[in-house]
């Protein structure tokens, strides 16, 4: 979509409902941000406790500012942040999926309904690829909402009270957007991913004077997608923009990644990893956050060209690939954290 003018320059099944995943965070932190509450601080209730997959930890009891909780649930994609937000704005989840849905509607997304504010699977709620677009574009005029989504990094702070002395306990965050990283131009964007949903992306970028937005919904190659789809808008955009080139209603599905071919030929099994680190204490402190979930993780140190050190925490191997994913959906579930399946090597160093 060129996000000037609001023309489609290329879709395929655009209208199509599908489940948004948390890219329906985008919809979430707007409705926060119409309320002009960002400096406040709120105290997380009990319902947090029943909150699943990724989150920032939050606990019954603590104290946090509306500003940080954005930040976590626009970079992290933390979904006990999208939980308090929508208690505190909207007084009920219900509520405020309800003021989301007419926010959405009122920019002109005809699609699309929400039945809460992280994007979990649920009966009612979707979205579609043009209405996410179109979300998104008018977010992006929001310059509290554009700041946000172009952090790469920031912390959180955790604000609690143990006998009668204030914590602060001081949270690390990236931004999940891969873009940011290594895509030219890239202005921000939000993931999502649940099994039902897939790999989903909203998100823009920017080259000489020209600012595009990418939707895509259910990709199992999602960074080459958005990649593709932006190049080719920047290298044909004059001609899209006056209807001169004919974009291909069918292109070829996705290879697969050099990884995903590993995987698929790999002779000695696979390893789940959780986490990879600089910083050594930050790696023994997640290898114990596993083993206290029930995992026996291990720790690989890795020496990069250079001298650079990493820090792997790592599960396995799994002698099938069904194995290694069951386990790393298990630790999602259980912790919030989002492991990836990788082929073992033919002689594992563990430490």
């Amino acid at each position: 979509m060129d996000a000037a003018t609001g023309k489609v320059l290329y879709q395929r099944e655009a209208d199509t409902p599908l489940p948004p995943a948390s890219t329906t965070k985008i919809v979430t932190a707007l409705v926060v941000l119409d309320a002009k509450r960002m400096h406040e601080t709120v105290t997380v209730g009990k319902s947090i406790g029943r909150i699943p997959s990724m989150k920032l930890g939050l606990r019954p009891g603590q104290s946090i500012s509306i500003e940080d909780l954005l930040y976590g649930l626009l970079l992290t994609s933390a979904n006990d942040a999208a939980v308090v937000l929508a208690e505190t704005i909207g007084g009920s989840v219900e509520r405020f999926a309800e003021m989301m849905t007419a926010k959405a509607a009122q920019l002109g997304a005809k699609n699309t309904h929400f039945v809460n504010p992280h994007g979990l699977t649920s009966p009612g709620h979707y979205s579609t690829a043009r209405d996410l677009a179109v979300i998104f574009n008018h977010a992006m005029a929001d310059p509290e909402f554009k700041k946000i989504v172009q952090t790469k990094t920031a912390r959180v702070d955790l604000a609690s009270t143990f006998k009668n002395r204030k914590r602060i306990r001081v949270l690390p965050i990236r931004n999940h957007n891969r873009l940011l990283w290594d895509f030219e131009g890239a202005i921000g964007g939000k993931t999502g991913y649940t099994l039902a949903a897939q790999k989903c992306f909203v998100g823009g970028a920017s080259r000489n004077g020209v600012t595009l937005i990418v939707s895509v919904l259910g990709s199992r190659n999602l960074w080459g997608d958005a990649r593709k789809l932006l190049e080719y808008g920047f290298s044909h955009h004059d001609q899209l923009k006056n209807g001169v080139v004919p974009v291909p209603q069918n292109p070829s599905p996705p290879l697969l990644t050099a990884d995903e071919e590993r995987q698929i030929r790999s002779p000695n099994g696979y390893i789940v990893q959780v986490g990879s680190f600089r910083d050594r204490e930050l790696a023994q402190s997640l290898n114990q956050r596993i083993s206290e979930v029930g995992y026996q993780p291990y720790m690989e140190v890795v020496v990069r060209q250079g001298g650079q050190t990493s820090y792997r925490v790592r599960l396995g191997p799994f002698p099938t690939l069904t194995a290694a994913q069951d386990v790393a959906r298990e630790i999602e579930g259980k912790s919030g954290l989002r492991p990836i399946v990788l082929p073992a090597p033919p002689d594992p160093s563990r430490l």
